[in-house]
């Protein structure tokens, strides 16, 4: 007869526990995508640039194909995180031009690609993963170990 939801009114919210805490905001929060990785899971780990976007800025033959070559003719323009991404070539697109590559990574289709055309691909090494110093010697002194193991087996 009485109480909250007798009187006229829009009653109780969603997820109401009549003053307990609701459910919704005891369980633990995802953090991030889906809370795989945290935050760093869903995020672009390269520069894509395709072979179409190359051709069309107009490079010559022989010329070096880098960050900073894509920088200076204004194809890409990385800024924030972007700063620190690495290249990579995706072979959407057909060149018929000799050219230089420096990238970090390039797509199976742009190295078909790119060895028919005659160009010279350099991949570039990527950033080291930062090691606490006691798992670095460790680590050094199983490949030690597993160096001695592949040559004792020879």
């Amino acid at each position: 007869m009485r109480g909250q939801k007798s009187w006229s009114g829009p009653g109780v919210r969603k997820g109401f526990e009549g003053g307990q805490m609701p459910l919704y905001w005891r369980i633990p929060k995802l953090r991030g995508i889906a809370g795989d990785e945290g935050m760093h899971a869903g995020l672009a780990k390269y520069l894509p640039v395709n072979l179409k976007d190359i051709t069309q800025a107009g490079f010559k033959e022989v010329e070096e194909v880098s960050l900073e070559s894509l920088k200076k003719k204004g194809l890409i323009n990385p800024s924030g995180r972007d700063r620190r991404l690495l290249l990579k070539i995706l072979g959407n697109g057909k060149l018929k031009v000799k050219l230089n590559f420096k990238a970090r990574a390039f797509s199976a289709s742009a190295k078909e690609k790119l060895e028919t055309a005659g160009c010279t691909l350099t991949v570039l090494p990527g950033r080291k993963k930062w090691v606490k110093p006691s798992v670095a010697k460790n680590i050094a002194r199983a490949e030690e170990y597993f160096a001695k193991k592949r040559a004792s087996s020879i």
